[in-house]
């Protein structure tokens, strides 16, 4: 009888937390509701619960827990008023949603490409993909973490890091290893940043992030072509009085092997003795791991 009566106290108390959990579920979606971004044109959605203690209280069904809120985040980022005001709730909520469920991969996989790109708050992306390794072993997780790393803030080693991580794990493309190698040895080259951008943006999550991606491509591309030209010039100085008229001389002359083509197939010419072109970009400096590291001991905020 005793043990009838013990059992009949768990089952009581089993219910009673459920339903604990229910009605605070029920009133935080309710108070969400209340802050959608239809009524909120602030973009924010007001008090969020906090994850940890939901994950303890959900009696083992925290994944379904998280992927209400997941829902939620999902329908905050893809609403149009969220979008004008810049998401700034988008990480409390993918942070909400990772306290309950820290394994929650989809979330680490998709949230860090809109926290960078839609958000423009690549250091919220990157604080949600430190925390997924820490839970989760995929190989995509330590490359987009490497690629924002070397994206957002040029820190060409803890790219290569996060890099040589994602080469060791199953499912990893061929080429990370290369990949890793070359930011190890070759960190301020513009053809290691130009090799980057094109892997990442095959898995570009939104339309805004690769015209983001294919844009830095577009100046990383021409900044090295310039650079390449004003090169030929000055080693053509050092042999001739006169300047070249045109990029075909510095050809001629073997200072280049061959004329670069600007990414639209054009030719770039020279004026005032520097190489130039008709083009709109935004000159791109890709600094070496020793200039990085000045920066930084100097304080300096790194954004590009």
């Amino acid at each position: 009888m005793g043990s009838v009566l013990r059992q009949l106290r768990v089952e009581i108390l089993l219910l009673a937390g459920i339903a604990v959990l229910a009605a605070g579920v029920w009133r935080t979606n309710v108070s969400l509701e209340a802050y959608t971004a239809e009524r909120k044109v602030s973009g924010d959605v007001g008090p969020l619960p906090d994850g940890n203690a939901l994950r303890v209280l959900s009696l083992g069904f925290d994944r379904l827990i998280a992927d209400l809120f997941w829902i939620r985040t999902l329908y905050y980022v893809g609403d149009e008023r969220s979008h004008a005001a810049g998401y700034p709730a988008a990480s409390r909520l993918a942070q909400l949603v990772t306290d309950i469920d820290p394994k929650f991969q989809t979330v680490y996989a998709i949230m860090p490409g809109a926290l960078s790109g839609l958000a423009h708050d690549p250091a919220a992306a990157v604080e949600l993909l430190e925390k997924g390794i820490q839970h989760v072993e995929y190989w995509k997780l330590h490359f987009y973490l490497g690629f924002d790393y070397f994206f957002w803030f040029l820190d060409f080693t803890r790219a290569a890091e996060q890099m040589e991580i994602a080469a060791s794990l199953p499912g990893g493309p061929p080429y990370l290893p290369l990949l890793a190698s070359r930011l190890y040895a070759e960190a301020g080259s513009p053809e290691t940043a130009m090799l980057f951008i094109q892997e990442r943006l095959k898995t570009a999550e939104t339309a805004t992030a690769r015209e983001q991606l294919e844009k830095r491509y577009w100046d990383l591309w021409i900044t090295r072509d310039l650079a390449r030209i004003d090169a030929g010039i000055e080693a053509w100085g050092a042999e001739n009085e006169k300047p070249p008229g045109d990029v075909a001389a510095l050809v001629r002359a073997g200072f280049l092997e061959e004329a670069p083509v600007d990414p639209r197939g054009g030719l770039y010419r020279i004026e005032t003795g520097r190489a130039a072109t008709d083009l709109e970009f935004e000159k791109l400096e890709v600094k070496g791991l020793d200039v990085q590291r000045e920066r930084r001991a100097r304080g300096e905020e790194i954004t590009k």
